[in-house]
């Protein structure tokens, strides 16, 4: 995707998320889609029918090409569910690491938007994953990396002459998050070859200045949260009703942020890895 075409996609997509979730989040779902999109570009178009796992409220597919792909949703939340059901060609309400999604149905591609961290027994959903598909079907996921959590200028002040408090912090983030999976990209690479999956490539995602402003609107992240687990909606949904000019430089704040959303897996500014992997076939 060249630059030209980010830029109008930001612009048409930066307001429409920042009246639905709060900027924290925004800065990490425009993140993803601009780095799938660009994966797209690169590695080819992820083919549907594609099923993705954890799919929330499904509010992330308005802003992808749904031509001549269907896509189906699965996550543990009835409630996400009921949104998702009214974006999405087809929901079920299943823990991967349990069962096989859609049994039955065979799926050309697989989406993962940061939700495999959050699955206890990862061995069994990467597997009933690769039950779920055909062989050369892809699979893109986004993972937080291993040191997310000690990023940051706090974090970081922290980890130099505090370290056991640092990491004692790093935990409870981790912790709110229920992230199970914090690893290296080498271990998820193991991870996904033993469970039936070949990783082409690896990138990561975020910059320094993206993760500023992520920690720095991470407390309101936090109450609209709260919110949304009392509501079913984040209290962002409200700022529709404002004068479009007022939500200026906010716009602005998440444009710049996102200058340059794929960097190298290893880059310390990097907080989230992306994984493009095949389905290995089978002798």
């Amino acid at each position: 995707m060249t630059d030209e075409a980010s830029q109008q996609f930001l612009e048409r997509a930066i307001p429409q998320y920042l009246v639905h979730a709060p900027l924290a989040l925004c800065l990490r779902e425009l993140n993803r889609l601009l780095a799938l999109r660009w994966i797209e570009g690169r590695h080819g178009r992820l083919e549907g029918p594609v099923l993705d796992v954890g799919c929330g409220d499904g509010y992330w597919w308005k802003f992808l090409d749904r031509v001549d792909r269907q896509v189906f949703g699965v996550d543990i939340s009835a409630r996400e569910l009921e949104q998702a059901r009214r974006v999405l060609d087809g929901v079920e309400r299943a823990d991967v690491s349990c069962c096989v999604p859609f049994a039955g149905r065979s799926f050309r591609g697989v989406i993962g938007n940061c939700s495999l961290e959050h699955v206890p027994d990862i061995d069994s959903a990467l597997r009933n994953l690769r039950r779920a598909v055909g062989a050369g079907a892809r699979l893109v996921t986004f993972v937080p990396t291993a040191t997310w959590a000690i990023q940051g200028r706090t974090q970081s002040f922290l980890m130099r002459h505090l370290p056991r408090l640092g990491m004692a912090f790093a935990g409870a983030l981790n912790g709110f998050f229920q992230h199970w999976h914090v690893y290296h990209h080498r271990v998820w690479t193991s991870l996904l070859q033993a469970s039936g999956w070949e990783v082409e490539a690896i990138y990561g995602l975020g910059n320094r200045r993206s993760e500023f402003l992520f920690r720095a609107f991470l407390p309101l992240g936090f109450v609209a949260f709260l919110v949304k687990t009392v509501t079913g909606h984040y209290p962002n949904r409200l700022l529709r009703y404002l004068p479009a000019a007022l939500l200026v430089p906010s716009v602005t704040l998440v444009r710049r942020a996102l200058a340059s959303p794929i960097v190298d897996a290893d880059e310390p500014a990097a907080y989230e890895l992306v994984l493009v992997a095949r389905a290995r076939v089978e002798p």
